[in-house]
């Protein structure tokens, strides 16, 4: 093996991805950071002195992304001064029609960029190999790293050798991937022997240890409050006997996963200083949650700061399975309306079903009591 080698490891880059809770707007931005958090990965090639960068699947959301989608990814990666290496994974396979042979990516991909297509090992310096288990549809039959190092004798005196790989891990899956799962087990044996030096993985977005060499590196920016640890790239240096990974974040957005108990003005106030001590807000979604009841003008302004959190944040979404809260007006506040005529006989047929268990008769009296409010 080489004395020591520095590289970059990324995947999951899903550019052209599309998010169902940010507005117009606020997908324009993230779009975009997803592709500054390409060119940032640049960056940290040229500080650390990386000699080249791989990513282990799905650089693309699909392969029916649009032609500025391709176009845009092409200038980013002009922006990374070493080779850069693609794995195609489930999102971008190389099926059939797949974007890898379109004659956007073909006229306008910068010559350091390789793309994997096959599993045949590629010498990307003297005495370092690139082994890859490109995705060729998106329902693999087996274990999709597999062919990336099943055959593979123990490298030879002086070379280290990565293998790139997309997929769940048998032991990580839980049992619910729905395609054949890659086998830690023999990951870890072909380790032990000396086939691999490096396992990079792809498909997990949180950047995951699983061993001391082998790794998922996560995806560049977010894309899902669950995702525990994302926005990074890995650096990676192997020695003879040793390796050092140190991930390092180039993400720049947040996404907030939030519960909240709401039964007075107090939990109210709580809500509405988390809201306000979270940082970076353009860039930041909330996914919120939240149970308990409230007297009607609280449960009105309840509405009213979520409207107008909404125009400040990246996106605040009320999460529907979690979203219990529900108004408790009594008729000090119904009176205080000191409406008259149809209006007031609206009211009480609202204040009637309410009481019969009609959970949509609370939203209109949410927004009876919003609207006299303010036309008041």
């Amino acid at each position: 093996m080489n004395d020591s080698i520095t590289f970059l490891h990324s995947s999951d880059w899903q550019l052209g991805m599309m998010r169902r809770f940010l507005g117009p707007d606020g997908q324009a931005r993230w779009a975009q950071a997803r592709l500054d958090a390409v060119m940032r990965i640049g960056d940290v090639a040229k500080d650390t002195g990386a000699a080249f960068v791989v990513v282990t699947g799905d650089v693309f959301e699909h392969n029916q992304v649009e032609r500025q989608t391709i176009l845009r990814a092409c200038e980013a990666l002009k922006r990374i001064e070493v080779p850069v290496v693609l794995l195609p994974g489930n999102h971008d396979a190389l099926e059939p029609g797949s974007l890898w042979s379109s004659a956007q990516w073909s006229g306008h991909a910068p010559d350091h960029v390789i793309v994997v297509t096959d599993s045949r090992p590629l010498e990307i310096l003297p005495g370092v190999e690139i082994v890859g288990a490109p995705w060729r549809s998106r329902r693999p039959v087996s274990d999709p790293a597999a062919p990336g190092y099943a055959e593979l004798k123990p490298a030879p005196a002086g070379t280290t050798r990565i293998l790139l790989a997309h997929g769940q891990l048998t032991s990580l899956s839980g049992g619910m991937s729905d395609v054949p799962t890659i086998d830690q087990a023999a990951l870890e044996a072909a380790v032990a022997d000396g086939r691999l030096h490096y396992v990079g993985l792809g498909d997990r977005h949180s950047t995951t240890e699983v061993t001391e060499r082998i790794w998922f590196s996560g995806t560049q920016e977010v894309t899902a409050p669950e995702e525990t640890h994302p926005g990074n790239v890995l650096k990676v240096t192997l020695g003879a006997d040793t390796i050092e990974v140190e991930p390092i974040r180039v993400g720049a957005w947040h996404m907030v996963e939030h519960h909240a108990e709401l039964y007075d003005e107090e939990s109210l106030t709580a809500l509405e200083d988390f809201f306000a001590e979270l940082p970076e807000k353009e860039r930041t979604y909330v996914r919120l949650a939240a149970d308990g009841s409230l007297p009607l003008p609280l449960f009105s302004r309840l509405d009213a700061t979520i409207d107008s959190l909404g125009e400040v944040f990246a996106s605040v979404e009320r999460w529907a399975k979690f979203w219990t809260v529900r108004p408790a007006p009594d008729a000090a506040d119904l009176d205080a309306l000191q409406l008259s005529g149809p209006a007031r006989a609206a009211m009480e047929e609202l204040r009637q079903a309410l009481a019969g268990g009609d959970e949509g008769a609370g939203a209109a009296l949410t927004l009876m009591h919003r609207l006299a409010r303010d036309a008041g």
